[in-house]
């Protein structure tokens, strides 16, 4: 058996075609009950997201590694499944950029981010806010530092302060209107 890094993962998602619901989770059973007869086969989990869109399933396939996944992907016995499937259900692809698809499934009721002038508005209030109080309050201290010294506290401060206090209540604050 493979070590778990060698571990290779597959992951369809369909839409699953109105009235056809059973027929294609009885397709999922029998898919998977041969996929368990293949060697390297480790699992396969079914997905089934909440929201907007109740008709998509995601299956995760996982084997051993690339070359087992491979000889699952072309033997005759999936490929004989796969054509089946298309009676009960069609391929659904997704797309999302940045970083929200490493913590969300597309479609699994992910919140939608705010548009970016709205997420620009609210960061430049809260850095305007602490930025001010920071001068205001450290430039007595801090003036005769040297510029590059003093930039680098303030930074910090701002940097910290924005993530762990600003932010999050300023984005409490203004839920409504981010996030309408």
């Amino acid at each position: 058996m493979g070590s778990h890094s060698d571990e290779a993962t597959l992951v369809v998602s369909r839409r699953i075609r109105p009235g056809k619901e059973k027929d294609y989770e009885e397709w999922v059973k029998r898919i998977t009950e041969a996929a368990r007869s293949f060697p390297g086969f480790i699992g396969a989990t079914t997905l089934v997201p909440e929201g907007p869109e109740p008709t998509i399933r995601y299956v995760v396939w996982r084997f051993e590694d690339k070359a087992t996944l491979e000889n699952w992907k072309d033997s005759p016995t999936r490929k004989k499944l796969i054509e089946e499937v298309e009676r009960y259900a069609t391929n659904h692809f997704s797309e999302a950029t940045g970083l929200e698809t490493w913590f969300a499934l597309p479609n699994m009721s992910a919140i939608t981010p705010p548009p970016k002038w709205k997420m620009a508005l609210t960061t430049i209030l809260g850095a305007f806010v602490v930025s001010f109080l920071a001068h205001l309050l450290l430039n007595p201290y801090l003036g005769p530092w040297p510029l590059f010294a003093s930039t680098l506290v303030y930074i910090c401060i701002l940097v910290v302060l924005l993530t762990y206090l600003v932010m999050p209540n300023l984005s409490q604050l203004l839920r409504k209107w981010l996030y309408p």
